[in-house]
């Protein structure tokens, strides 16, 4: 039992219950656990600091939890093995009570709990071995790089395992466990370091499995700056494909690429400032989990100056990221934060006067993003994460109202958290623009991905008026949070996950077309065998939808198969389509969601660029008079026209000389309503 009581009255504030427990207070237990979902049948309590395997998990629920009830204030490990391995997951209740059913990796399948008080520091901490340097700092959290301190009321002490005695030694591990008032260790530091931990990848996911015995949240190695990139990923790798629990990302920054490269003593600070928010935030990206930034500073040949400017910019940046869990700065040797007489120095002072004010988790951790699953919903570009590469753009016409920039050479694009419940290959449908074929590789939870080559979509922006593509590839993925990352893509509109089982057909797009005011809905598919019939779904949401026709399949054939279904009532603003492709024997997968928009405005669209003429839709919402003129780059005007527009479909047919390999605006104005869209000829 974990307690760290300096009196009967005193105690470390995490300890509090316990305290009040031995102090003849009655306590409530901190976790109970229930058989059956909703929190009822028979049901256990836990409480802090014991750790429950197999036949001690109270009322005999040893692989017969379904559901918790965890207090505010409290976190807890609940794993599959008796040593913590296997499927787990890291409860926080820390801004309410956990009332939840486990997700399905975990239901009746729990045979660790370990329930610690949880302590939600601030962000600020530090990297020091000396108590009085840490005293003078004004931080709510510390680490030595091993596991000798403790905590104190005003502080959080983190412990390190640091190399690979310390993971394997059972006495060290057992210390882990009955260190009082502690709740998250951190692995190796810098394990690609031959001076350092020296482990290697595959070892050292071995080696950290060893470290969930503790019961503890658990970090990531802390890698030297550029190998985040390659040891960190192998690595993270090997511990998704073992089902080794990573809460958490810890990184080291020195901007060692910049001093390596110009040897500056006194760089721009802002641009130091913009590297490293860059490569923090290309980790978030990669990896999709909280960072500890546990060593950092502006280089430890730079100037007093230049770090304290440094740290003017950086800790208030480092605030305000909620994927920043925590950060401690590295005082180099020359520039200490505190001088032989005790007194702060200036880098120290500048360290000490910034108040943090941000609690490092400002959410429940309580497994609900585990409940349910991505199979046939749409992971819009609005959830992905760019790595090394551009980020959204604003398009009218995109499932989610925006695109992702096509990325190439060592940009990226990922989307984290990607849910299934079962191991297998699935199948992705990508919904694209580009106007050459691509060769895009998928990867998935960090590991080599496979490189496949799509066709151009026969346009590059949903501006310009065409459709997109739609292509079928595949991923293996895991039980749990996965990771899609793709690179060499074409813009992507949105991944729609589907399960892996074969289809009697392929489909080769799907698309929903303006006609007039009503919505024709256009597919193809080859390689029919047992195809049944088609069900055509409608919504106003995106995500509730209802039958509104069913066209049959034309039978087995190799050959292409067009269909077609009219929809005569589209709704005002926007409507979205998908198809429900359903075989003879009852199986059914769903294609990616199309949308369609009657805006209460005119609106124009570019149908073909020719050498000497532009051709023009416009959909008129009243018979009107419109301006089209069309501009140059340079702010010049290369056509001006005068046209009257009829209610409905407008085809208007432009002359024009337009310059080679030039950007130009195309503007539309009327008495309601001004459009402008760029195109490229």
């Amino acid at each position: 039992m974990f307690l760290f009581c300096r009196s009967r009255k005193v105690c470390v504030v995490v300890a509090y219950s316990l305290c009040q427990f031995l102090l003849g207070q009655q306590v409530i237990a901190q976790l109970t656990i229930y058989q059956n979902p909703g929190r009822t049948g028979a049901s256990g309590t836990c409480v802090v600091s014991t750790i429950y395997t197999d036949a001690t998990i109270p009322g005999n629920l040893n692989n017969a939890i379904s559901s918790i009830s965890l207090q505010q204030g409290y976190m807890a490990v609940l794993a599959e093995n008796s040593n913590g391995t296997g499927y787990a997951y890291t409860f926080i209740a820390a801004v309410s009570d956990i009332n939840v059913n486990l997700n399905p990796l975990l239901d009746d399948k729990v045979s660790f709990i370990r329930v610690l008080p949880f302590r939600n520091t601030k962000k600020k901490g530090a990297g020091l071995q000396v108590n009085s340097q840490i005293d003078l700092l004004n931080v709510d959290w510390f680490y030595d790089w091993g596991p000798n301190d403790v905590s104190l009321p005003s502080r959080e002490y983190a412990l390190m395992a640091w190399g690979r005695v310390s993971a394997t030694d059972q006495a060290r591990i057992t210390g882990y466990i009955n260190k009082p008032d502690v709740t998250h260790l951190l692995s190796f530091n810098e394990p690609d370091n031959t001076d350092q931990a020296n482990i290697v990848e595959s070892e050292a996911a071995t080696l950290h499995a060893n470290l969930a015995a503790t019961g503890l949240r658990l970090g990531s190695p802390a890698t030297t700056e550029d190998k985040v990139w390659t040891w960190q990923k192998t690595f993270m790798a090997a511990t998704r494909a073992a089902n080794t629990r990573v809460d958490y990302v810890a990184i080291h920054w020195y901007d060692w690429g910049n001093w390596n490269g110009t040897g500056q003593t006194a760089p721009n600070v802002t641009n130091l400032f913009n590297r490293f928010k860059d490569y923090v935030n290309r980790v978030y990206a990669t990896y999709g989990k909280p960072i500890w930034i546990t060593e950092f500073n502006a280089n430890r040949n730079t100037t007093s100056a230049t770090h304290e400017a440094f740290i003017a910019l950086a800790l208030p940046w480092l605030e305000a990221q909620p994927f920043v869990e925590r950060y401690a700065y590295f005082f180099p040797p020359a520039l200490p934060p505190v001088d032989a007489n005790g007194n702060l120095t200036p880098i120290g002072t500048a360290y000490r006067n910034f108040s943090a004010s941000t609690p490092a988790i400002t959410r429940n951790y309580d497994n609900t993003e585990l409940l349910t699953h991505n199979l046939n919903t749409n992971l819009e570009a609005e959830s992905r994460a760019v790595l090394f590469g551009p980020t959204t753009s604003t398009c009218a016409t995109a499932s989610g109202g925006q695109m992702v920039a096509a990325v190439t050479g060592n940009q990226r694009t990922a989307y984290h958290h990607v849910v299934v419940h079962t191991a297998g290959t699935y199948n992705i449908q990508l919904r694209y623009f580009s106007t050459t074929s691509r060769n895009i590789t998928v990867a998935t939870n960090y590991a080599d991905g496979v490189t496949t080559t799509i066709p151009a979509s026969g346009t590059q922006w949903c501006f310009q008026g065409g459709s997109p593509g739609s292509t079928m590839l595949s991923a293996s993925l895991l039980p749990g949070l996965n990771t899609i990352e793709f690179t060499e893509a074409p813009i992507i509109d949105n991944i729609q996950l589907q399960s892996g089982t074969s289809l009697p057909l392929q489909l080769l797009y799907f698309n929903a077309v303006k006609k007039e005011q009503s919505a024709q809905l256009v597919w193809a598919t080859s390689e029919e065998r047992n195809a049944a019939y088609f069900e055509i779904l409608k919504s106003t949401d995106g995500r509730n939808f209802e039958t509104i026709g069913k066209v049959s399949a034309l039978g087995a054939s190799s050959q292409t198969r067009a269909y077609q279904f009219l929809d005569p009532k589209p709704l005002t603003g926007t409507t979205y389509y998908k198809l429900k492709m359903v075989d003879e024997d009852g199986s059914f997968k769903y294609s990616v969601v199309e949308r369609i928009g009657y805006d209460a405005t005119t609106a124009m669209r570019i149908a073909a660029i020719q050498s000497n003429q532009m051709q023009l839709v416009i959909h008129a919402t009243q018979n009107e008079k419109a301006f089209i003129t069309i501009i140059s780059a340079d702010g010049r005007t290369v056509q001006q026209q005068e046209v009257y527009l009829k209610q409905g479909v407008n085809n208007i047919h432009i002359p024009v000389q337009l310059p080679k390999q030039h950007v130009c605006l195309l503007r539309l104005a009327t008495a309601s309503n001004n459009q402008v869209l760029k195109f490229i000829h």
